[in-house]
């Protein structure tokens, strides 16, 4: 999944190196510019709807019903962020573009329930679509202008991210905001139409605001929710500056203190921009299935078959292989791992997300972080039956996975692509059904349909239409 990595060159070599890899920010900027609708084909259009549906379901979910909705949109408020005509889903139409942007990218990750790229490790919808949707509305966009937008950034997003591969993870950073930022100017650069000076100042100046620490996992923090809010917001602000004439430092991406040496510890340049504008890496996006790290997910999916077949059959303890580059995020014997205190701890532990479905199997959805499951005695004691080790062979987001049973017997199971994977697909039934039961708490059936048969014609009709709806 981490794709290849290469650490950098500070030895003799390293001037000529730096040589062979000039001019990546510039052919990422000029693909901006030049990208045409036409090179979308019909599958990934198609393919950018469930995007944009999955996005907008979760986002409104997490805005109606998430304990962080309420503060962060005080927050924003008394930031003077609702003096504008721009939508934030269920909260109306009169705030300015970045803070619209910022909530509802901040709701898309709300739940960690948004979409994920492998070979990137890291969520691209949760800014490309927001940051689009903010400027679509704007400019009432057409529709073809909006997923032009919103594909630009996700390729963007998704080339970056997989150029910092697990080297962003090793050295603290959140790979979703880091490249996220990039992804987000690129999205609101394409829907203005702007010239390549412009979207390569706006690179150099994203390049300062580019953050996001991973030290949320120590308390189970809200820092992860912001983080893609965070992107959009000074991607918004990057874009302005670049447009009034701010210049931005050269080469933000592959410079000697850019994007790839400042937030990875392992970055490459293999596959940054090779064929760029003839293949879109991030049609390999997947839609979750589980409101939970993406690294448990086949471990979920093995554990609640397993269950299940095992009926009455009582386990004694559960082991978890993973891979190197997963398990220090989801794996470690930490306190707040084993047994998780907030809905975060609980979203990053491999140990909780296996209790849990053990106990309940697959379809239990947001409902697993319900007090009355996070304080559960019972998964508690699941808690602690369940071993996570490394295992160098494991591939990243696969789970090898044995069962001791108390009869002295052990059964061994694994799964190597999650589900939503393009090895393991999510059928659109699926997507639409997840986008149902996501806006429950907001809007009602009729209103729900009406929002998806705006998403699926919104390449014949305009981004206004669809917004207004939200």
């Amino acid at each position: 999944m981490a794709g290849s990595s290469s650490p950098h060159n500070n030895g003799p070599n390293a001037d000529a190196d730096a040589k062979r890899t000039d001019g990546i920010t510039e052919e990422l900027c000029k693909f901006i510019v030049e990208a045409t609708y036409d090179q979308l084909d019909e599958k990934l259009v198609d393919r950018i709807k469930d995007y944009v549906a999955d996005c907008i379901g979760i986002s409104v979910g997490a805005a109606s019903i998430c304990e962080s909705t309420e503060p962060f949109l005080r927050g924003v408020i008394a930031l003077g962020g609702k003096s504008g005509q721009s939508t934030v889903f269920t909260k109306g139409s009169a705030f300015s573009p970045q803070y619209a942007g910022f909530l509802n990218a901040a709701f898309a990750h709300s739940f960690d329930f948004d979409d994920t790229h492998a070979s990137s490790i890291l969520h691209p919808g949760a800014t490309a679509i927001p940051a689009a949707l903010a400027q679509a509305e704007l400019l009432n966009s057409d529709g073809k202008t909006l997923l032009l937008g919103i594909a630009v950034g996700y390729e963007i997003t998704c080339r970056i991210g997989r150029g910092y591969n697990f080297g962003g993870y090793t050295r603290g950073f959140h790979n979703t905001a880091t490249a996220g930022i990039f992804g987000a100017v690129a999205a609101i650069s394409k829907i203005k139409g702007l010239s390549l000076d412009q979207v390569k100042n706006a690179f150099g100046l994203a390049g300062s605001k580019a953050a996001g620490s991973i030290q949320f996992v120590d308390n189970g923090s809200w820092n992860k929710r912001l983080h893609p809010g965070f992107a959009v917001h000074d991607a918004f602000v990057a874009v302005a500056l670049a447009e009034a004439g701010v210049i931005g430092a050269s080469r933000p991406i592959e410079g000697k203190y850019g994007a790839l040496h400042s937030f990875s510890a392992t970055s490459t340049t293999v596959g940054l921009t090779d064929r760029l504008g003839s293949e879109w890496i991030f049609r390999e996006t997947a839609i979750k299935p589980f409101p939970a790290c993406r690294m448990t997910h086949s471990a979920i999916e093995v554990v609640s078959g397993v269950a299940k077949e095992a009926g009455s059959k009582m386990v004694e303890h559960i082991t978890v292989a993973l891979s190197p580059g997963c398990y220090p995020i989801v794996g470690p014997p930490e306190a707040n791992k084993i047994h998780p205190r907030t809905i975060v701890d609980a979203q990053f532990s491999m140990y909780y997300q296996v209790a849990i479905a053990w106990k309940y199997g697959m379809d239990i959805g947001w409902g697993m972080y319900d007090k009355i499951q996070m304080e559960s005695v019972e998964v508690a004691a699941l808690c602690d039956k369940v071993k996570v080790i490394v295992k160098d062979d494991v591939a990243d987001l696969e789970a090898r996975l044995t069962f001791k049973w108390v009869d002295g017997t052990t059964t061994e199971a694994g799964q190597v692509f999650p589900l939503g994977e393009p090895e393991h697909p999510f059928s659109k039934e699926r997507v639409h059904g997840k986008f149902f039961g996501m806006v429950a708490p907001a809007y009602d059936e009729q209103k729900a349909r009406a929002i998806l048969t705006a998403i699926g014609e919104i390449d014949r009709r305009n981004t206004g239409d669809l917004m207004k709806l939200l």
